[in-house]
């Protein structure tokens, strides 16, 4: 059986103990469905929406984990965030079309999209136990902290695991959300040591009460993205293509975990288009096998999702990171 692919309930008393806990905090779970189409979602709840902080812990920011976003984080819009890059400005023949992530609530980022696919169906299937067990979220940054996020909204204990050499600023928001400084674990290296999160979460799956949400092999990642980013990102090409004078070729995304590419599988059905892939040019996994050191944070290396469908990208493009950070720090 494949994490996030379950049809019924695997374990009736933890399920029941997940509602009754629930209950109590008066939470109800987003449908995948709603977070496709916000525009679903209740009204008083909307109203009520718009008068909460996005960045604060509380169960209904679960029904902002969607791209609609607004400017301030807070209001809804009918199309998604998003920037257009014409050929003027690009010098590249087709005109390019960038979604917003950053207007997702408390971590500005996905990757709490990611985190919520992959907790949400383990809750609804008796598959984790709220009272007991601890949710265990590795990454290199975006994810854990999104797992962070949902995890404490929903009552559940949670850690990050993530390489020490990543920024300054993900361990401070890290600090201000775990309830135990214990639950940051720091492993060796940076941006390209996702080995070493794995072989330290190895030894923590040896006790039963850690649960390990990897991003790398959970469908649920794979399901939301293709279920809700898909949809997303289609209504934002039908919003530039109001006059119907463009049409979609490609999808791109950074090889990461995966779970955005999915979004690929969806467009590819929707509307014709095919995937490309970006990868760091000093570690060139899936073009090459290759494997080495690089630093462009959040876009994954060395691995191989367990749900990609390699035959399905179109392209590969490597990406070599400037040495801006150096100059930076110089200044």
């Amino acid at each position: 059986m494949f994490n996030g692919l379950e049809q019924g309930i695997i374990d009736q008393p933890t399920y029941d103990r997940t509602v009754r806990r629930f209950g109590e905090m008066n939470c109800r779970l987003p449908k995948w469905s709603e977070l496709a189409h916000p525009s679903s979602i209740d009204t008083a709840l909307q109203q009520r929406l718009e008068q909460i902080d996005p960045d604060s812990p509380v169960t209904e920011n679960l029904f902002r984990v969607h791209w609609y976003n607004g400017l301030d984080r807070k209001q809804r819009e009918t199309v998604p965030g998003h920037l257009v890059l014409p050929p003027a400005l690009t010098g590249c023949d087709a005109t390019i079309i960038v979604a917003l992530g950053y207007r997702f609530p408390m971590i500005r980022a996905h990757k709490v999209l990611a985190a919520y696919g992959c907790l949400a169906p383990r809750l609804i299937t008796g598959q984790f136990d709220i009272d007991r067990q601890r949710a265990v979220w590795p990454s290199t940054g975006n994810y854990c902290r999104g797992g962070v996020a949902i995890s404490k909204i929903l009552g559940c204990r949670s850690t990050a695991v993530l390489p020490e050499g990543m920024s300054r600023e993900r361990f401070e928001w890290l600090e201000d959300w775990v309830t135990d400084k214990n639950d940051i674990i720091r492993t060796p290296g940076s941006e390209s040591n996702v080995k070493e999160i794995y072989d330290t979460c190895n030894e923590l799956e040896k006790d039963p009460d850690n649960v390990i949400l990897n991003q790398f092999s959970e469908f649920g990642n794979y399901i939301v993205h293709r279920a809700v980013t898909g949809p997303a990102l289609e209504t934002i090409f039908s919003a530039v293509n109001k006059d119907g004078n463009l049409t979609p070729r490609c999808y791109v995304a950074a090889s990461g975990s995966g779970g955005t590419l999915a979004a690929g599988d969806y467009l590819k059905q929707a509307l014709g288009t095919r995937t490309g892939v970006v990868e760091a040019l000093e570690c060139p996994t899936l073009l090459y096998n290759g494997y080495g050191e690089h630093n462009i944070q959040g876009i994954g290396d060395k691995h191989v999702s367990f749900f990609s469908q390699i035959f399905f990208f179109f392209f590969f493009k490597k990406k070599k990171k400037k040495k801006t950070t150096q100059k930076q720090k110089k200044k």
